[in-house]
């Protein structure tokens, strides 16, 4: 989930309700867009117990805390495997649709200036040490190493990342010492098993794109109070100016006044327009996503392939930035508009290419094009998709309940800024009333917005996503 980026990205940061909303504006469009609501993340490192070996897989089932049971291949663990046997492992990929995680027993702990591996694989003899290839400050190169040769432990690894370059020795070595500290309790964890246990929770992959941009200097603007402190104090932390951090106080929400809005809403609709013309429809099912270019409504051009060739131009970049808005994965099939000639099928490749830039060093791989003028790719998957965060599918869409609350949540803070302050009763759909009872994450979000929590009603006439506020 690397946003990569240059200098000129901004990011926008939405943390007014139970979910984060971090949205990438690139060239002044919105490029990215990630929805954390907490839960688990890829490296959070559990103490599991082995609970069905599944030879014909080459793997094993582990139970885990609070999760759906993950599988463990046998080539991602050292030694054999039984069931009943107590094992530390490490997610590595998020389940998602009826699939569980896919773990590892090869635990990389990461943290935010570099990973510890705790312990390489056999014969490896001294410890590692690995330093960012971009460092070519020779002086600084031999300074690192001599540091590092005097804290790695042997058949320990160390991966210094490109971020903590120029930290200072007792920034490195602190680091160092609270990433051993989460491998000793994974370790005192395994010396006296009781059930599964979350040993460390890892930060999301949304948090660690967002370090990575704060601390690379990067604007980013945040409406959230929380959040703001948080951030700001991390960048205190590590001695960097908090200059680019700013917080969001207007009177309308921070993504209202963005328009960031309308590009979400868009991207949870089939139809897509292009600039210039023409419009891209997308459609996700459960095998693969299928993506057509029409050309109706586009600029006029007596040459039909000419402007076959112009309207799919249009569309590549477009296409790759609904499917990372989207956050599509899997196979994608497109329907271009037809092009005669070979020249005309390398340029729509090469823009496909172009728009997906740094993904196509792994997380995208190309097909081509099919005898019958079809454009296949695959692309990684990494995490849920935006339709699946926001909508129930039965067998109409409707809002997910976690989807409704924060829309609820979002729409008050709303009423609030623009002015309505006081006490009032909020009525919302009676299956919504548990998720802002007394106690609540939403209602304490309300209570900070209204400076008090306001009476909750069930209202059986509103939806799930609807809501009345009643003045008392």
């Amino acid at each position: 989930m690397d946003a990569g980026g240059t200098q000129t990205d901004r990011l926008l940061i939405d943390a007014v309700a139970c979910e984060r909303r971090i949205a990438l504006i690139r060239d002044d469009r919105l490029t990215r867009l990630w929805i954390d609501r907490g839960g688990p993340a890829r490296f959070d490192i559990h103490l599991g117990r082995v609970s069905k070996i599944l030879p014909e897989m080459a793997a094993a089932m582990v139970a885990l805390d609070g999760i759906a049971d993950g599988l463990l291949p046998f080539d991602r663990v050292d030694g054999p495997l039984h069931e009943g046997q107590w094992v530390i492992v490490q997610i590595s990929r998020l389940g998602f649709e009826d699939k569980g995680p896919k773990l590892t027993g090869r635990i990389a702990i990461e943290g935010l200036g570099m990973i510890l591996r705790p312990h390489e694989p056999k014969g490896s003899g001294s410890g590692v040490i690995e330093l960012p290839r971009k460092l070519k400050d020779e002086d600084r190169r031999a300074s690192l190493s001599a540091l590092f040769r005097g804290l790695v432990a042997r058949e320990e690894s160390i991966t210094l990342r490109s971020l903590a370059i120029d930290w200072d020795d007792a920034a490195l070595t602190g680091e160092l010492k609270q990433l051993r500290a989460v491998w000793a309790r994974a370790q005192t964890a395994l010396a006296s098993p009781v059930k599964p246990v979350l040993v460390f929770k890892a930060l999301s992959d949304a948090d660690q794109m967002i370090e990575r941009h704060v601390m690379a200097g990067r604007e980013c603007m945040v409406d959230g109070a929380d959040e703001f402190v948080r951030l700001r104090g991390l960048l205190r932390a590590r001695g960097f100016e908090a200059d680019h951090l700013v917080r969001h106080d207007g009177a309308r929400l921070l993504f209202d006044d963005q328009d960031i809005e309308d590009d979400i809403a868009t991207a949870l609709q089939l139809r897509v327009p292009l600039p210039g013309g023409g419009w891209i429809a997308v459609e996700q099912t459960t095998a693969l996503c299928a993506i057509d270019v029409n050309a109706g409504g586009s600029d006029a051009d007596h040459d039909q392939a000419r402007r076959a060739e112009q309207v799919n131009l249009r569309a590549a970049p477009e296409i790759v930035r609904q499917l990372q808005l989207r956050n599509i994965g899997g196979l994608v099939v497109i329907d271009p508009l037809r092009m005669a000639g070979k020249a005309s099928r390398d340029r729509f490749e090469t823009a496909l290419r172009d728009a997906f830039g740094p993904e196509m060093d792994g997380a995208v791989q190309f097909g081509g094009f099919t005898r019958l003028g079809l454009f296949e790719l695959t692309r990684q998957r990494g995490g849920i998709a935006l339709a699946e965060l926001m909508h129930a599918f039965r067998p109409d869409p409707v809002p997910t309940r976690a989807a409704a609350l924060n829309a609820v949540l979002r729409s008050v803070t709303r009423d609030v800024r623009a002015g309505q302050a006081g006490r009032y009763r909020l009525h919302v759909a009676p299956e919504m009333v548990d998720t802002l009872a007394p106690g609540s994450s939403g209602q304490q979000i309300l209570e900070r917005a209204m400076g008090m929590a306001p009476e909750l009603a069930a209202d059986e006439t509103l939806s799930r996503a609807d809501y009345r506020l009643e003045k008392l």
